[in-house]
């Protein structure tokens, strides 16, 4: 089977966009990529498709995203296994020390460290690191925050080399009143020092002295033994102006990401440059200053970096805004429900107050729709039953304009650790235009349906009297070819059937005629009446329990028989069909195997849709519109159950539903 990315935002990202891929999301708190939120689809399209370092932390339990650029401050022991798992394993030595910023973080508190040191286990021992990060909000255009989004250099390496910048200072503060051959020394010191050193004489900054790491800033420029001035005159102005201050006031000036414009050869082009430096007082023996110690390190490529990952966060808060959606946020613990102006307007609701789920929720659904909702919203609390995962189509009626609308809504409910839901996420998109375009066709359905019900009504009537007449007559000929015609009246009737199902199911217009009975008894009813239209199958009935379930006979029985004929119809060499039926906590579970043909994984999210027919060769010889799976999987979604496949290309095929059932001691026998 080979792996397809069905989705754009996930392409690319080199090796950690291979992982994320590559990792089954349903199985952990974040939930299946067809269900993220769109600000976290959002933000790791961004974070894959830069090669600066980023990192997401999404949800409550803080489940870990990251691109190329970050790999490696993860090391050689928390990679891989940090991709999909939460932060507060991966970096359980440290948690104690940002945990309450990733909190803070989580209630809008955005926070920004320069040099930052953390003790981190990556490489099977401790070490100290040092970072330039911030921690900052992944919130949807309402500010509703889902994650948090780190953007992080490492400059570890930059720390210790300021640290040894720092040491040389305080070694050049101790060596000034030395002799001569300590001036060599220090010197000596100076030019194999791993930072950019320089040191400049007199009130013109005569340049005294520089290194090779100094000099690397200005590649074939002449710079010693000039003043500052003619050596490089771009820095007149500001810069000037700060050695100028530290030379007369006698005060060291530190300078963290300043901007200087610098020409890199003589007479080549000006560019922004950044530098972190220290402009330190260099004095006589009578400690009157008379030059100035510079140590300088260049971090143009990190201002750059950061700038990149600024715009790269505008166009994440652009996408969300241009998304159109309504958000909504329920905490449980808190008791509060929050919705944006969107979610608001799609409502219907025209008050500033603070919105209630019983007050503007409930009451803004539509009356037709409000039980159904409320019983998938309980479903999704049943972490067992649904894994928190929300998805629903359901109308609204304004309260203010009376507008009925049709929303789609998709979110996550979030669990503790007792399985009890504390955060309920998600969104709501206008649907309307849509579900009116369906409407029409599904009435268009069904006023053809009508109308093409009533000639073949009479024309099977025609064809019984002539198969009367010939039985009369002893035709035996016409009387075979006429039953042949009937045979296909009753197809093409049971066709028109399906497409007038279709349509009253998708209009709300079936109703369920429930009542209580026995399931051992609809499955035995059917294989007794399916043994005679298929002789050549052995259809073999498991029932590990007497079961009672309260349903609609006719139409479950709708359902059995159509997975029974496509285990017919797809199993040409396959003679042997289970039917299994036993409860599975509150739930009744039926199962038909075929030892069939199987279904291509590609094929199998698509078995349900409505027309959808596996198309190959094999499948090609066999009859069908692609509605007969359609229209047993709504028939189950009305009884409130769920209906899905396994299959094995050559294997063959499950089917299995299951519903709802009544107390089975009711059934025990006697």
């Amino acid at each position: 089977m080979t792996n397809t990315n069905p989705y754009k935002f996930l392409q690319g990202g080199g090796e950690m966009g291979k992982l994320i891929r590559s990792i089954d999301w349903s199985q952990t708190a974040i939930g299946d990529v067809a269900t993220w939120p769109a600000e976290l689809k959002i933000a790791t399209g961004i974070m894959l498709s830069t090669p600066f370092p980023m990192y997401i932390a999404w949800g409550k339990e803080y489940i870990q995203l990251y691109n190329d650029g970050y790999r490696p401050i993860l090391g050689a022991t928390k990679h891989p296994q940090a991709m999909g798992i939460s932060t507060r394993e991966t970096f359980a030595e440290i948690w104690h020390i940002i945990e309450s910023m990733f909190d803070g973080v989580m209630d809008g508190q955005a926070v920004g460290f320069p040099n930052f040191m953390l003790p981190l286990d990556r490489n099977g021992y401790v070490e100290e690191c040092f970072f330039d990060f911030s921690y900052s909000p992944i919130s949807d255009e309402d500010g509703n925050i889902g994650g948090v989004l780190v953007t992080v250099i490492e400059i570890t390496e930059k720390v210790k080399t300021l640290a040894d910048l720092q040491q040389a200072k305080q070694d050049l503060e101790t060596a000034k009143g030395e002799t001569e051959g300590q001036r060599d020394q220090l010197k000596r010191f100076f030019m194999e020092a791993p930072a950019a050193i320089c040191v400049t004489n007199g009130p013109e900054f005569v340049f005294e002295l520089i290194n090779p790491l100094y000099q690397q800033f200005f590649p074939e420029r002449q710079i010693l033994g000039k003043p500052v001035l003619d050596a490089l005159p771009e820095i007149r102005g500001p810069v000037y102006d700060i050695l100028k201050g530290v030379y007369n006031d006698d005060k060291t000036f530190e300078g963290n990401e300043l901007l200087i414009p610098l020409a890199r050869y003589d007479g080549g082009p000006m560019e922004d440059r950044y530098f972190n430096f220290i402009y330190q007082p260099r004095h006589n023996s009578i400690g009157k200053v008379d030059g100035i110690l510079v140590f300088a390190f260049e971090v143009t490529d990190m201002v750059n970096a950061k700038k990149e990952l600024e715009k790269e966060k505008d166009k994440f808060k652009l996408a969300i805004l241009a998304a159109e959606l309504g958000t909504f946020d329920m905490d449980m613990t808190k008791g509060t429900m929050e919705w944006d102006d969107r979610c608001r307007e799609l409502f219907g609701i025209d008050h500033e107050e603070i919105v209630t789920y019983e007050k503007d929720f409930l009451q803004g659904l539509h009356p037709d729709d409000k039980e159904r909702v409320i019983k998938v919203i309980e479903r999704v609390f049943n972490r067992s039953e649904s894994n928190g995962f929300y998805d629903v189509e359901y109308r609204t009626i304004g309260v203010a304009d009376k507008k009925v609308r049709w929303l789609r809504a998709k979110g996550q409910a979030y669990f503790d650790n007792e399985d009890k839901p504390y955060r309920f996420i998600g969104s709501v998109l206008e649907v309307t235009d849509k579900k009116q375009e369906e409407l029409r066709k599904n009435d268009f359905i069904t006023m053809v349906s009508h109308e093409l019900k009533t000639p073949l009504s009479a024309l099977s009537g025609y064809v019984q009297m002539l198969h009367l007449q010939a039985a009369k007559n002893m035709d035996t000929f016409a009387g075979s070819i006429l039953g042949k015609v009937g045979q296909q009246v009753k197809k093409m009737t049971g066709i028109i059937n399906g497409f007038l199902n279709i349509s009253q199911i998708e209009a709300g217009k079936i109703p369920l005629n429930k009542r209580k009975f026995a399931f051992a008894d609809l499955v035995n009813e059917i294989i007794e009446a399916y043994t005679i239209i298929a002789p050549d199958h052995s259809i073999t009935n498991h029932i590990y329990e007497p079961i009672i379930i309260h349903a609609d006979y006719d139409r479950l029985e709708q359902v059995l028989l159509n997975l029974l004929n496509n285990a017919v119809k797809y199993s040409p060499n396959g003679k042997k069909i289970d039917i299994t039926s036993k409860v599975t906590g509150e739930m009744l579970r039926v199962s038909v195997k075929d030892e069939g043909l199987g279904i291509e994984p590609s094929d199998v999210k698509k078995l349900f849709d409505r027309f959808f027919r596996v198309d190959n060769h094999h499948t090609k010889a066999i009859p069908g519109f692609g509605i007969g799976l359609y229209l047993c999987s709504e028939i189950i979604r009305l009884h409130e159950g769920r209906i899905w496949v396994e299959s094995e290309i050559g294997s063959g095929s499950t089917f299995i539903f299951e519903l709802p059932i009544m107390d089975s001691t009711e059934y025990l026998p006697k």
